[in-house]
């Protein structure tokens, strides 16, 4: 399939399983192949053009290696920050969010304006969805308290 072109969502159902998950494995690695890991780079940028499948991409040790080690970084930085830091973070990320979801419903819209928005009514419970987490402030009760939530 390594033909020039980029693989679609439908073509990352095999190792996301639903619709929703394939569209944002694709946001996922197209953020993946401009970010400033090399590693990272080549495993998106090979998935995305078709010489790599996402299976080979996720079982690899080196890319998986990338991928947690990047994961790592994360979480250190977060416990590092301060609460009102945190907060701080979790308006930017509900504003990334609404302008998130305001981009899927624009790519939902059908050529006659009309949305095709299924996935929420489709599947409570999945975020974003009916009775679904809505952003950062939601998350309390998943997980011990942090530094990225209630205490």
């Amino acid at each position: 399939m390594a033909d020039g072109r980029e693989v679609d969502q439908g073509e990352l159902l095999g190792v996301a399983k639903d619709e929703e998950r394939a569209r944002s494995l694709l946001r996922a690695l197209r953020t993946l192949s401009t970010g400033p890991d090399p590693k990272l780079r080549e495993m998106a940028n090979g998935v995305l053009r078709g010489s790599l499948s996402a299976e080979q991409a996720f079982t690899d040790p080196e890319y998986t290696a990338a991928l947690f080690s990047g994961a790592d970084k994360v979480r250190r930085a977060g416990e590092l920050r301060s609460d009102a830091e945190a907060r701080e973070a979790g308006a930017r990320f509900g504003e990334w969010q609404r302008a998130r979801d305001a981009e899927q419903e624009r790519e939902e819209m059908d050529p006659d304006g009309a949305s095709q928005d299924r996935r929420s009514a489709e599947r409570p419970g999945v975020p974003g969805g009916p009775g679904g987490l809505r952003g950062p402030d939601q998350l309390h009760g998943l997980r011990p308290g942090n530094r990225f939530g209630p205490r």
